[in-house]
């Protein structure tokens, strides 16, 4: 658990009004209560989680968090506010549940000690925040994350002040207003509309309908301090004049400040709408007024004043005092107690006339200073006792173009566009409700969205606690409804007068609640294509410049020029030119020639000078000639350079000088061979013959068979000698028969079915001989007789049959098939197997004839109507993928299959995020975040790098102004601004980002000077605070002795309002001694001892300005 001390506020001061019955005065009593809340904290994995206490946010009843200001404020933060604000106001518009900040740089004690309750307080149209949380890293101290958690209905609440907002913007047209008329119009609005909601605070009941914020105030026209503050703080920063919510411990309460033609004033609204509320009652006592003013009328009706106050949401410039009075007297709203209500550049109001009984209705004109009563009359508020109440409780209503307003017994209305204004009379209270006199119209205005008006005996209007109901309030006044519609429900609108393109069109919109109607512009149509006629020649072209040529669109009007190209010179007249360049032997030389109608230029060369007769010189050899090769010399004309070369002949060999020679064919047994020599001067080649080898011992070869050798002859067989090719012939002996080849032989005796027989085979290469014997002749097929039956065949059983073979006498016996049953007789069937939803059956029947079976199959039974069971899930869904699940039929088992959509991801879980694109000083960045659950992503954009707030301060020195100001990160130096009170910002200096501060010696004394600072990074500039200094240069001073003491002197100094003088002993300090006027620029300090060493300064001043010291004079008397 964090402690610190925090300022809470629940409720405002409520601004009490108890009209006096003579004097019709004003008085207010003061209320106030407590809230507390409290905080938790927990780890989350690495990082931990802290809740933020709302209680602190004005919306919650809250004071706000309270501002540093000057250099406090501006060196305490290191993160980016801007950025921190715009991400937190994106997730609060877009209702999302965490929003990551982790490249903001904000710290956790910042995020705790009012970082987010400070977005949450300067944006006040956003509500049904129900509360936040923060995670941040222990080891960094910095906060990544934010936790935003709304109220169920946040959604359906804030479309519905959206839509109040823009109703309020519908009524109260601030264009063309003053500063303070734009305060004035939002000042009125509030207190014509919004009731302080003054029940729930007696019951205790605040903070449940919204009391406390902009919704109470615009939607249910209830609610207490914080809500009139926040909604008049949204108006004036949206119309774009610096604001802040100031608010007091002292005395619970909070209000407004706002900065009006360059000076801050207070305005607090609710002090000056009257409680109970009384409609189209408003006061100004509280209205543009000085804090000092604001105090005074604290003071007289409560104990405690507000001079504990602080300032929280801030908007524009930042606040430093309010002390200007323009606007507390001599302005028409000053002393006014009622609705002062603007339309068309006129603001209306009800006040007194000449007499007490006198009532005037006043059109003012604010630009022009000018005032026109355009009714007046006369009324009493009769008292029941016979008297009557002196002064004006009337008030007045502005609905479109009347003015309704009231007096003591009837509501009248005028016609603000007729000439002369005369009052119809739209409702009397003595004829319509019979009211005696003494009972009268006491208020008339919009509450609680409606125009209402009450009708009592007293001005003094109030509500008391029911004895029997401490839950209700009786009125001592009666309350009636208008029927006025305050809010139009404008139809389609009918086209009165068509746009064209030069003209706006008009339109009538009529209301379909009251019939009233209004008329806006339709703009002009749009030429989205234009029509261009055929142009006219502006200025005519040339061959030397362009032309131009101005269409008009036969539409709209508009034009445009376009260049049309200078003339094209398609045939140019070239003069005779002019030799920019001799030409020689050597080099080519240029003239040029110009266009005599166009200027154009070209230039074309000259050719070299050519030498007709060369005169060569000697030469010189390039390549000397050898035996080989030719020789080269090269010879250059003396005249023109130009060269040519000639071939010297190859030197003459006399005398050859022959090598060893190369064999080129070596000699074999068969072939002589060559060898070929070379002269080694000149290259010269010749061949010459080498004899065949002799072979002196043959190398005989495998042989070729000339006669092949058989069982019964010889053969021969040629060898030839492999180096020479001599030959010799060998004898071949005959073949010996080691495999006889036996013929297909010759049968001596038969063989038969009883007996072998025998046969001879010859070698068909040797002709020897053999005998074999022939096996018995085998029966391979037999004659079989026709048979004997041996067992005659019935319709269940086989008969059999023997046969004999007529050849070799064997027999066989075959089997007679039982006769063949060629017509069933079917009986009717036995079921052996029943049929199911899922298997067939079988029904088998037998042959009455026969005995044969035969066995059919039963259909499965048909399922008519599937009871299908829960189903199994074969495929779980995921975000990205369907799933399915399978059904079975429990009565026949068949199955289906039906998809499982995708699971829908109803809270995105967001991870950290990747950087696609770093934020730069010019550009902003790109961070990308992927829901962990689904795998959805989205982009968010990181802003651009900003340069920290510069914050200068300005200091006196003896002849110029020291500026000193804070580093800024990531800048590459500072510019110095400085103007004067009616001039501009012009830079005086740029410094490098090293330098911290600068002296102004340009300065001139009596002057106020303006400065900021900003720092640079390339085309980026930084924020900055203003430094305000009336510079007064430091007296130059002289100090002598005198009779009397010792007399101080010195020259004067611009702008200086008085002189101080100051005197110290060696030992002691500087106290002022002395005071004196501009005028007087010498002093004789007359209590000098003597003997005593003194030292002085004098320092010039104006109001609390004071110079820098003027040099310190010694002197001892």
């Amino acid at each position: 658990m964090r402690k610190d001390m925090r300022r809470r506020l629940c409720v405002g001061v409520v601004a009490f009004f108890t009209a006096i019955a003579v004097m019709g005065g004003v008085r207010y009593s003061a209320f106030a209560s407590d809230y507390h809340a409290n905080e938790d904290s927990f780890e989350d994995e690495a990082l931990v989680e802290e809740t933020v206490d709302l209680s602190d946010t004005l919306q919650k009843g809250g004071l706000g968090i309270s501002q540093p200001s000057g250099d406090v404020a501006t060196l305490a933060s290191t993160y980016d506010k801007d950025a921190f604000d715009a991400r937190l106001v994106e997730a609060f518009k877009n209702y999302e549940s965490s929003v990551d900040v982790s490249d903001i740089g904000i710290t956790r004690d910042e995020a705790y000690n009012g970082g987010i309750n400070t977005v949450i307080n300067s944006h006040p149209e956003i509500i049904g925040i129900a509360g936040t949380s923060y995670y941040y890293s222990p080891s960094t101290n910095l906060v990544t994350k934010i936790v935003i958690t709304y109220t169920s209905n946040a959604r359906e609440e804030q479309q519905k002040l959206d839509a109040a907002i823009n109703e309020l913007n519908s009524r109260v047209d601030i264009s063309g207003m003053t500063d303070e008329e734009i305060v004035l119009a939002y000042h009125e609005y509030l207190t014509s509309t919004v009731a302080y909601a003054y029940a729930a605070y007696l019951q205790g009941s605040l903070g449940g309908a919204h009391e406390y914020d902009m919704y109470g105030a615009l939607v249910n026209h209830s609610s207490v301090c914080q809500g009139y503050a926040e909604t008049m703080f949204y108006l004036l920063k949206k119309a774009g004049l610096s604001c802040a919510i100031a608010s007091s411990q002292n005395i619970n309460h909070a209000w407004n400040i706002v900065k009006v033609n360059g000076k801050w004033y207070h305005v607090d609204a609710t002090w000056d709408d009257p409680v109970w509320d009384m409609p189209g009652r408003s006061n100004h006592d509280y209205f543009l007024v000085s804090f000092d003013t604001m105090n005074k009328n604290t003071l007289t009706n409560h104990t405690k004043d507000r001079t504990d106050m602080v300032v929280s949401a801030q908007w524009g410039d930042t606040y430093t005092s309010a002390i200007d009075t323009t606007y507390e007297s001599g302005k028409f709203w000053n002393g006014v107690n009622k609705a002062i209500l603007y339309k068309d550049g006129y603001w209306y109001s009800i006040g007194s006339g000449a007499s007490d009984t006198g009532y005037q209705i006043n059109k003012y004109q604010y630009s022009t200073g000018t005032n026109k009563v355009i009714y007046s009359g006369t009324a009493k508020w009769t008292a029941p006792s016979g008297g009557y109440y002196p002064g004006v409780y009337g008030s007045i209503y502005l609905h479109g173009n009347s003015l309704y307003f009231a007096t003591p017994d009837s509501l009248k209305k005028i016609d603000l566009i007729s000439a002369a204004a005369s009052p119809v009379e739209i409702l009397n209270i003595r004829t319509k409700y019979n009211s005696a006199s003494g009972s009268n119209l006491y208020a008339f205005g919009e509450q609680y969205g409606k125009v209402v008006y009450f009708i009592a005996d007293t001005p003094n209007l109030k509500q008391t606690k029911d004895t029997s109901d401490s839950t209700k309030y009786n009125k001592n006044y009666e309350e009636y409804t208008l029927d006025i519609c305050i809010s139009h429900n404008w139809d389609a609108g009918v086209i009165v007068t068509a746009p064209t393109y030069k003209n706006e069109g008009t339109k009538k919109y009529t209301c379909t609640n009251c019939g009233e109607t209004k008329t806006e512009t339709i703009a002009k149509l749009v030429c989205t294509e234009h029509v261009w006629d055929a142009g006219v020649v502006v200025t005519a072209p040339t061959y030397t410049s362009t032309g131009t040529k101005k269409y008009t669109c036969e539409n709209c009007g508009e034009t445009k020029i376009e260049t049309i190209a200078k003339l094209v010179c398609t045939e140019h007249a070239w003069n005779a030119g002019v030799v920019t360049k001799q030409p020689t032997y050597k080099t080519e030389g240029t003239r040029k020639y110009t266009c005599t109608n166009c200027g154009e230029t070209k230039t074309e060369t000259i050719a070299k000078l050519v030498c007709t007769d060369h005169v060569w010189d000697a030469g010189v050899v390039v390549t000397a000639p050898t035996y080989t090769s030719t020789g080269t010399k090269k010879y250059t004309c003396e005249n023109c350079g130009e060269t040519k070369t000639e071939t010297i002949a190859k030197l003459v060999c006399t005398d050859h000088a022959w090598d060893a020679g190369v064999i080129v064919t070596a000699p074999t047994y068969t072939n002589t061979g060559t060898k070929k020599y070379t002269c080694e001067n000149c290259g010269e080649t010749k061949i010459e013959t080498i004899a065949k080898l002799v072979c002196t011992e043959h190398v005989w070869d495998a042989g070729v068979v000339v006669t092949a050798p058989t069982y019964t002859s010889t053969g021969t067989k040629k060898y030839t000698c492999e180096n020479c090719g001599e030959t010799k012939t060998d004898i071949i002996g005959k073949i010996g028969c080691t495999n006889h080849a036996w013929d297909a032989g010759v049968i001596v005796t038969a063989p038969t079915y009883t007996n072998t027989g025998t046969k001879k085979y010859t070698c068909e290469n040797c002709g020897e001989t053999k005998t074999e014997t022939i096996a018995r002749l085998v029966c391979t097929n037999h004659a079989w007789d026709a048979g004997v039956v041996t067992k005659q065949p019935t319709y269940k059983t086989e008969g059999t049959r023997k046969y004999t073979c007529t050849n070799c006498g064997e027999t066989k016996t075959e089997t007679i098939a039982r006769l063949v049953c060629t017509n069933h007789a079917w009986d009717a069937g036995v079921v052996t197997k029943q049929p199911t939803y899922k298997t067939e059956g079988t029904r088998k029947y037998t042959c009455t004839n026969c005995g044969e079976t035969k066995t059919e199959t039963i259909a499965r039974l048909v399922c008519t109507n599937h009871a299908w069971d829960a189903g199994v899930v074969t495929k779980q869904p995921t975000y990205k993928t369907e799933g399915t699940r399978k059904y079975t039929c429990t009565n026949c088992g068949e199955t289906k299959t039906k998809t499982i959509a995708r699971l829908v991801c109803t809270k995105h879980a967001w991870d950290n995020g990747t950087v696609t694109k770093k934020a730069t000083y010019t550009a902003t960045g790109v961070r990308k975040y992927t829901c962990k659950t689904c795998g959805a992503a989205k982009q968010v954009t990181i802003a651009k790098l900003k340069l920290t707030k510069v914050t200068v301060k300005a200091a006196q020195q003896t002849s110029a102004v020291k500026l000193t100001w804070n580093r800024s990160a990531g800048a590459s130096g500072y510019k110095i601004y400085r103007r004067t009170a009616k001039g501009r910002y012009v830079c005086i200096k740029t410094v490098k980002s090293g330098t911290t501060s600068y002296v102004d010696k340009t300065v001139k004394s009596g002057n106020r000077y303006y400065y900021c600072v900003k720092a640079y990074n390339g085309n980026v500039l930084s924020g900055y605070t203003e430094a305000s200094i009336l510079y007064i240069k430091a007296p130059v001073v002289t100090v002598r002795k005198s009779a009397q003491g010792v007399k101080l002197s010195w020259k004067k100094s611009a702008g200086a309002k008085k002189y101080i003088v100051y005197r110290k002993t060696p030992t002691g300090k500087y106290r002022a001694v002395k005071t004196v006027t501009a005028k007087t620029l010498s002093w004789t300090d007359k209590t000098a001892k003597k003997g005593q060493t003194y030292y002085y300064i004098v320092k010039a001043v104006n109001n609390k300005t004071y110079s820098a010291a003027s040099p310190q004079k010694r002197i001892k008397r």
